[in-house]
């Protein structure tokens, strides 16, 4: 996935902010096993947030050209 700069997570941070969502784009209150949707306990691995939230919420950002 390719790296966001600082104006994207920005808007993806707005974005959050302005729909109530928890900060990983999902509805408050939202449970997680293992308590974060970033680590991936059987893989061992962990995906960063915004990777994470863009992968859920592709209509967030602008289509790139």
């Amino acid at each position: 996935m390719p790296q966001l700069d600082e104006q994207q997570r920005k808007l993806i941070d707005d974005t959050i902010k302005r729909l109530g969502l928890n900060e990983y784009g999902d509805a408050k209150g939202t449970v997680y096993a293992g308590g974060t949707p970033l680590f991936n306990e059987f893989s061992g691995k962990t995906v960063d947030r915004y990777d994470y939230i863009v992968s859920r919420h592709k209509d967030w950002l602008p289509q790139s050209k």
